[in-house]
């Protein structure tokens, strides 16, 4: 009895679904065929300079900071060894 009811229910089930008309489009629907077409808006130019590569050049422009450099009467050898105690070379 239930093999004969599945295919009745899905049979009516597609027919309701086929007797359904779809909503009509109105002109503010973009489905509709008289809907406008859509605003084209000036693409913006993406490789202008913005406020911050300007802020980004500022930063790498500066020279005036001073690096970290070691002391120049001290030897390599001595650098490695202050910065790996225990790790002498010989």
């Amino acid at each position: 009895m239930i093999r004969r009811s599945i295919p009745l229910i899905v049979a009516a089930v597609l027919a309701g679904c086929a007797a359904a008309l779809p909503p009509p489009l109105t002109a503010d629907n973009p489905a509709s065929s008289s809907a406008p077409e859509a605003s084209e808006q000036p693409l913006r130019n993406a490789l202008a300079v913005d406020d911050l590569t300007k802020k980004t050049r500022q930063i790498f422009a500066q020279v005036d900071k001073p690096l970290d450099r070691p002391s120049p009467t001290s030897t390599p050898q001595q650098q490695q060894s202050d910065q790996m105690p225990g790790m002498k070379m010989p």
